[in-house]
């Protein structure tokens, strides 16, 4: 084990300096063609930023993982990787040129019946909350079920790439506990990938953070919402036969996914109540409303983080004194509800005042 823990920081490590080293060749490359992210319309930067920082994130984690981690049996890696790199493709294509959405929904849906199919990284259950069949789904269902979750997470975390690091900071914390726990259990592939993964992205993130220097993009945002929410069907799958296993695991999968999962549904949500497309653009999202009431970039990166980070303890917490997993649901729910109706008196005591209020100056008068 510790030769593989080893090995598992030298791959993360070089695909973090790849990383480092790749993106500015690729600025270079982006300021060159002119190829930019303007401002205006639903975009909160003030500034021409170059885009398409998710090249970066692909060619240090692909290279790597290509010639390190081999197929097996747990792991079909030409069909994981096809399908990524028909991903890859679908974001650049799109940075440069935008793609219909329909023509992106079909690719997308084709890249996770690849790997639902020949990867067999499949939904096959729900385990306690499994209200329907009490064993294993039926195949029409898994497949459906699958392919309804990975695109809808691919597109849920490909919607919080608005903010500076705040896509980046949520997959890395995402990849980085996938990883620990793949690795005490003695899954080495998926601990790999997922190392290599976030070694990729905190490269980037040197470049992305406020001012960010370089966007992500749909190039880097789509790879990421498809690789992290097929490590979580990958963990959902191997929890069943692991030596520490997690109780509760599909309640854990929804607390790592969190922030995407609860905005998507809550933007869906609002557009519906307005009685508009629940995909019309608009100004909803939650980390475009903190910007509203005067956060900067990087204060709301690190508060969704830190609230991230505390959905987890208190996931890990419940788990420990045996709260089951419906009651867990209710817990989370609660305080994703509470977290909002605090964020919206935010904004009301804004739009009165109509003086943006630092975060600073939100600590002290809550302590006062």
């Amino acid at each position: 084990m510790d030769n593989q823990l080893v090995y598992l920081f030298l791959l993360s490590f070089i695909a973090f300096v790849l990383s480092i080293a790749v993106i500015p060749q690729i600025l270079k490359i982006v300021l060159g063609k002119k190829i930019f992210d303007k401002p205006g319309g639903r975009k909160i930067h003030k500034n021409i930023t170059p885009s398409m920082g998710g090249i970066g994130i692909f060619f240090s984690f692909i290279l790597i993982a290509m010639f390190t981690i081999h197929e097996s049996e747990r792991f079909m890696g030409q069909y994981y990787y096809f399908s990524l790199i028909l991903l890859f493709f679908t974001g650049l294509r799109d940075d440069l040129l935008p793609v219909r959405s329909l023509h992106k929904f079909l690719l997308q849906f084709l890249a996770a019946l690849v790997i639902a199919g020949f990867c067999e990284i499949r939904i096959d259950s729900l385990y306690s909350l499994d209200f329907l069949y009490n064993e294993k789904w039926p195949e029409w269902l898994s497949f459906a079920f699958t392919l309804f979750f990975i695109v809808a997470m691919t597109n849920a975390f490909n919607l919080i790439d608005g903010i500076d690091g705040l896509a980046g900071i949520i997959a890395t914390i995402l990849v980085t506990v996938l990883t620990i726990w793949f690795s005490i259990n003695g899954f080495w592939e998926y601990a790999f990938l997922c190392g290599i993964m976030g070694g990729s992205i905190l490269g980037f993130l040197y470049y992305n953070w406020c001012p960010a220097k370089i966007f992500m993009g749909d190039t880097g945002s789509l790879i990421i919402g498809f690789f992290c929410s097929s490590m979580l069907i990958v963990f959902l799958n191997l929890n069943k036969e692991a030596d520490y296993s997690i109780d509760n695991s599909v309640a854990f999968i929804a607390v790592l996914f969190a922030y995407p999962i609860y905005d998507i549904t809550r933007v869906f949500y609002l557009r519906m109540k307005r009685k508009k497309s629940p995909f019309s653009p608009d100004k909803l999202h939650i980390h475009l409303l903190l910007r509203r009431i005067g956060l900067e970039h990087y204060q709301i990166t690190i508060l969704i983080g830190f609230l991230s980070f505390l959905l987890i303890a208190i996931f890990f917490m419940l788990n420990f004194i045996g709260i089951n997993e419906s009651l867990t649901f209710l817990i989370i729910s609660t305080y994703c509800i509470l977290l909002n109706f605090i964020l919206h008196r935010k904004i009301s005591t804004f739009t009165k005042s109509k003086k943006p209020m630092k975060l600073g100056m939100i600590e002290k008068k809550q302590n006062f």
